[in-house]
């Protein structure tokens, strides 16, 4: 019994900062549908790809890249809504197999490279993973805020190549075994492998700004996608 990869990309119409945003025009596809696009690379015949929304059209955007319509149930189409629940009711729908892979793919982060999600799949050839999650290398120094004014959280400055990695989520793409997710019901648990992504990769659309860095981003590199629909 080989396992499945079941993916989940939660697509939600309202946006606060940027209307509609997971249907704005991104390389002449709505943004959301990259990330169907990404998930048939690695999809083989027995897995599916589910795109939750609380959208008849979205839903309708859904079928056309071939992905799996899911309406979710209104109290889940909440700006405040947290994903564990969406992805628990879309996983209610479907037998599920202790060895399975539950993939989330968040549709805000619609650049990313077959190389990366080679590696994300790959990594549970080690049968202890149990987890995999996209990371991006942070060389920062933190701060915060103190009243009116900022304090670092650091006491000595130091040398950039003395720092050891430091590691932030890209909120990417998030890949559990399904035994831990039934465990934990968390999207990521037990031993985690971590793939650090390119600097594009890890931009995620938040604001109309980034979507137009990522927008300039498609438009001036190749891209090897075969956008079927």
């Amino acid at each position: 019994n080989k396992m499945k990869k079941i993916t989940i990309i939660p697509a939600r119409s309202g946006s606060k900062g940027v209307p509609n945003k997971n249907i704005l025009n991104l390389g002449g596809v709505p943004m959301f549908a990259w990330s169907i696009i990404h998930a048939k690379y690695y999809s083989c015949e027995d897995d599916k790809i589910y795109v939750s929304s609380d959208s008849e059209k979205y839903l309708e955007i859904a079928i056309k890249f071939g992905a799996i319509p899911h309406k979710r149930s209104a109290s889940l189409a909440k700006d405040s809504t947290k994903t564990e629940p969406v992805m628990e009711e879309v996983l209610s729908t479907v037998e599920i197999d202790d060895e399975d892979l539950i993939i989330l793919l968040q549709p805000t982060s619609p650049i990313r490279k077959k190389e990366t999600l080679d590696k994300l799949i790959s990594a549970f050839d080690d049968q202890e993973c149990d987890s995999a999650i996209t990371l991006s290398k942070f060389h920062g120094f933190l701060w915060e805020s103190r009243n009116k004014y900022k304090k670092p959280l650091y006491t000595e400055r130091p040398r950039r190549q003395d720092m050891e990695p430091r590691y932030t989520e890209t909120g990417s793409v998030y890949i559990t075994k399904a035994k831990k997710y039934k465990e934990t019901s968390n999207r990521i648990s037990g031993n985690i492998k971590g793939i650090e992504v390119t600097f594009e990769e890890s931009l995620e659309v938040d604001t109309i700004e980034e979507f137009e860095v990522i927008k300039a981003y498609l438009e001036n590199y190749e891209n090897n996608w075969d956008i079927e629909q």
